[in-house]
């Protein structure tokens, strides 16, 4: 089994926010037990930018990725992890590093799409 980490966030924290962050987390962990992955550990934050790089939940992420804790992350949708064009590519050169396999799950966005456009390039 593959050890993966999950990662979920909301600019606001409202109670449909609130609602859909329960709905990201239920959706990336049926998709782990799905396909088999073991999830040691799920951050969630509520109430934070996605433009905002300094997250604790983003450090943390970073930090269990450098630790090479984890081999696959899931996320509901790229921008969950950063709507910084920057500060995504950042976050997905430390996933090629490590060597970590990221999840999306939802519809491609821009985001998620320059993420998918460039890990493709940068696995060849």
């Amino acid at each position: 089994m593959k050890k993966a980490i999950i990662y979920c966030r909301s600019a606001t924290t409202d109670q449909q926010s609130i609602n859909k962050l329960a709905s990201q987390k239920e959706d990336c962990l049926a998709y782990a037990e799905a396909h088999n992955y073991e999830v040691v550990e799920i951050i969630t934050e509520a109430g934070f930018s996605g433009m905002d790089s300094s997250r604790q939940g983003i450090q943390k992420l970073i930090g269990l990725c450098d630790e090479n804790k984890i081999k696959a992350m899931i996320i509901s949708d790229a921008d969950r992890l950063s709507r910084d064009r920057n500060h995504l590519e950042g976050l997905m050169q430390v996933f090629i590093n490590q060597h970590i396999e990221l999840i999306l799950l939802e519809r491609p966005s821009n985001h998620s799409m320059f993420l998918h456009n460039s890990l493709r390039s940068n696995a060849g």
